[in-house]
């Protein structure tokens, strides 16, 4: 009965703390503990190693995870085990009522600017209603949002808003089970994908909940996380926090992109207009504000990290362990986000 009980308390844990933020954006508690993120897999790499292995008879290597799993993908492995502190968690992806009251609140909404925020495509595409998660957002305008809430919060709002961790979101996707999606293993009974026929987003509480609460952690939209996107998870953080260092590549691919425009402009491949509106559009893309200048050592320019997947892409990258890469500049209307808070 003793162990019934605890279960239920635990299971509970989420629910027994909720606090409604100044923009009316709920969030519940997410319990510290410790899991098992990422899939289980023999990666390519290790299948090659098992080649020369066995022609050198020589013993072959095993992940040591368990139940193997073929079907994903080698940037979900290794698995590994990360302790995560008590934080909490929007309830929701952040929607377009809340967005457009930031948006408000900062003059955006009066700008007739094709560039400003508030422009005809964004207009378009969160025009299906005020409980919709809000779409067309890039990491930049994200964090610019979360900046706004520390600077604009009443002084008894104890918060520090924030994005989550990569390890968080896996984690409070998980909700304590071992499930496909972010709680169920029928993605119809917790999020949207296309394979429902959906042409838009749909509301945030439409489906279900996962164990502590949090609405459309599966489908709905991707979700930008704070971390750099890296290939494999090895060397990522096992204490739950964001995974900030550069990839060893992304500074050298960058400069590489930029330089090979620049000789394609001078071989007369392309026209000098051209290529400077693709560097132009390169550099916007990573996260270079300043135009004028090319500083590679900083980790704006990196991928960072989308979960969840959305209404516009099939199951598959709805499950719990999926890891897209993104620019942080990239405006595809399929991105959202949802806010973390750490705890006072």
């Amino acid at each position: 009965m003793l162990i019934v009980l605890l279960l239920v308390s635990f299971s509970n844990f989420a629910l027994a703390g909720q606090y409604t933020n100044f923009l009316g954006m709920r969030f519940v508690d997410i319990p510290a503990g410790s899991f098992e993120m990422g899939s289980c897999k023999m990666t390519k790499g290790m299948q090659r190693e098992n080649r020369k292995r066995e022609f050198l008879g020589l013993p072959t290597v095993r992940p040591g995870c368990g139940a193997l799993d073929e079907s994903v993908n080698d940037n979900e492995v290794p698995r590994h085990k990360v302790h995560i502190r008590a934080f909490r968690m929007a309830v929701t992806p952040v929607t377009a009522g809340q967005y457009k009251a930031y948006l408000k609140a900062i003059g955006e909404m009066d700008s007739k600017s094709d560039w400003g925020l508030y422009n005809e495509e964004f207009r378009q595409l969160n025009s299906f209603g005020d409980n919709k998660p809000v779409v067309q957002i890039s990491w930049h305008e994200a964090q610019d949002f979360i900046r706004w809430l520390n600077e604009n919060k009443p002084e008894d709002d104890p918060h520090t808003y924030r994005m989550p961790s990569e390890a968080e979101w896996e984690y409070a996707c998980r909700a304590g089970g071992k499930h496909r999606y972010c709680g169920s293993d029928d993605i119809s009974e917790v999020g949207w994908v296309n394979r429902q026929d959906t042409e838009h987003q749909r509301d945030v509480t439409s489906k279900g909940p996962n164990a502590w609460g949090l609405y459309g952690m599966s489908g709905s939209v991707w979700q930008w996380v704070e971390d750099v996107y890296h290939d494999s998870y090895v060397g990522a953080p096992t204490d739950g926090s964001a995974w900030t260092a550069l990839s060893l590549d992304d500074d050298k691919e960058f400069e590489q992109e930029i330089r090979a425009i620049e000789q394609a402009v001078r071989d007369g491949k392309i026209r000098e207009i051209d290529g400077v509106l693709t560097m132009e559009r390169l550099k916007f893309d990573a996260g270079l504000k300043d135009s004028r200048t090319f500083s590679p050592k900083n980790n704006t320019i990196a991928a960072r990290v989308l979960r969840g997947g959305s209404w516009r892409f099939s199951e598959e990258f709805a499950r719990a362990t999926y890891r897209l890469a993104g620019e942080p500049g990239n405006w595809y209307y399929g991105n959202g986000f949802r806010v973390a808070a750490s705890l006072p």
